[in-house]
């Protein structure tokens, strides 16, 4: 009985699998977009590739960054860059927000580059918190590439 209905219904299911999964994207981003200022903490991370998606219509940036000795790998959007501006980011060093009840919610700021004198996620903060520049930088939100690809 079951399995009938399942057949039925599938393409009914499967179109309504798909529109929660869509939903649940929207509210990942507009969680971070909410809560970056008052729950995000600030990391370092390095770009370690750029993988493309769709039909070369665009690319994403694939990053690392550790925290509490677990190394964590995300993906973001390049934005607007072309490819050949985005290869010059490859193995440097660049600002990564996250949220605190949610660490696979995070961006990479490709704008804002971290100089290797800086070690430590409390010198982060120090220099971020004294550079308005920076603050201002921030504020634009990259976007994120598909939650799943952040938590998986």
């Amino acid at each position: 009985m079951i399995k009938n209905s399942l057949k039925k219904y599938y393409v009914i299911i499967l179109i309504i699998f798909i529109i929660v999964i869509f939903f649940y994207d929207h509210l990942f981003l507009k969680e971070f977009k909410n809560s970056y200022k008052q729950d995000g903490l600030y990391t370092i991370g390095k770009i370690k590739e750029i993988k493309s998606y769709g039909r070369g219509t665009g690319f994403d940036y694939i990053y690392t960054f550790n925290l509490n000795g677990k190394r964590y790998k995300s993906v973001c959007d390049i934005g607007n860059l072309s490819y050949s501006d985005a290869q010059k980011k490859l193995d440097k060093n660049f600002l990564v927000i996250y949220l605190s009840n949610d660490v696979h919610n995070n961006r990479i700021y490709s704008n804002i580059p971290i100089n290797d004198s800086i070690n430590n996620d409390n010198e982060l903060r120090k220099w971020i918190d004294s550079n308005s520049n920076i603050k201002s930088k921030i504020d634009s939100v990259p976007i994120p590439g598909f939650f799943w690809e952040n938590y998986f």
